[in-house]
């Protein structure tokens, strides 16, 4: 009887217990009945600064035409140069969720072409695509371009970047460099540093690339690859024939170096920089403990 007496009462006062622990648990995790001014003041929060900053830089390089082609051509790479540009850039987080994103709008004098190369096997051995007898063209386009930008923080120095967009340009000049038998061709003189009625002069299409930035704050250097995948043919498909289109669209790739200043601060988000700045909010908010 004895034993079991101790064993009634727990019983007893255990449902009192637990609801006084319930009880502690509401109060703590609730809001007062009033919430004045005092409360307000009395009460700290605090949140990680944001990694939204605008950026604004020029870039020098070279570019490498290619292009695809209906009927399928013989094409080498084509190297064309000086590429050159400035361009803003806004980094932001999409929807207060993704932080790692960015917008950048640019301006730049880009190059595009393309040059035949003879055929080495086959019943065309040793024949060469021209047009209007030039193997070889080159055309100077000023561009505009917007492009959606990720980038994420390595350390406290260094990121990568990739970016996705739109661009759209306009033909300015162009330089056709002829083939041998084609050097005393009437047309081909005519059209050798001048644009063909049925030539396309606006061009357009999707603008990319990857990146790797050094960060120096306020001072960044970036090395990028630019790919530009054309959707505006150099010429209209019909000029040859009203059944049989012909296609040539531009496909170009332009390695770059640029140098951006930081016009807003920046705040890194790379693990150790997170963690460097919970430590720094802590001691502000509890001091050393």
């Amino acid at each position: 009887m004895r034993k079991i007496l101790p064993i009634i009462a727990a019983a007893l006062l255990l449902p009192l217990s637990l609801r006084a622990q319930e009880e502690e648990k509401i109060e703590f995790f609730s809001l007062p009945d009033s919430v004045d001014a005092a409360y307000l003041d009395s009460t700290v929060v605090s949140k990680l600064p944001s990694n939204n900053y605008w950026m604004l830089g020029a870039y020098g390089g070279a570019t490498l035409n290619y292009g695809y082609w209906n009927p399928t051509r013989n094409v080498r790479w084509s190297p064309n140069l000086p590429v050159f540009g400035f361009s803003v850039v806004r980094y932001f987080s999409m929807f207060g969720m993704f932080p790692n994103m960015g917008l950048e709008f640019g301006f730049q004098q880009n190059w595009e072409g393309y040059e035949f190369k003879r055929n080495k096997e086959g019943d065309n051995s040793g024949y060469i695509f021209t047009e209007t007898g030039a193997y070889k063209a080159r055309m100077r386009v000023p561009e505009v371009y917007m492009a959606t930008h990720f980038h994420v923080d390595m350390g406290s120095y260094t990121k990568l970047i990739a970016k996705v967009g739109v661009y759209g340009g306009y033909r300015m000049d162009i330089e056709r460099t002829p083939e041998e038998s084609w050097v005393d061709d009437t047309a081909t003189q005519m059209y050798a540093k001048d644009f063909r009625s049925y030539d396309l002069r606006l061009t357009y299409g999707l603008h990319g690339g990857l990146g790797f930035a050094l960060m120096f704050d306020p001072v960044e250097i970036h090395l990028n690859v630019q790919v530009k995948w054309g959707w505006g043919s150099f010429w209209e498909p019909d000029y040859y024939d009203d059944f049989y289109y012909r296609f040539g669209y531009p496909l170009d790739i332009s390695p770059t170096l640029g140098v951006y200043y930081q016009l807003t601060p920046r705040h890194g988000h790379s693990r150790a920089q997170l963690r460097s700045l919970a430590r720094k909010m802590a001691k502000e908010q509890y001091g050393n403990y």
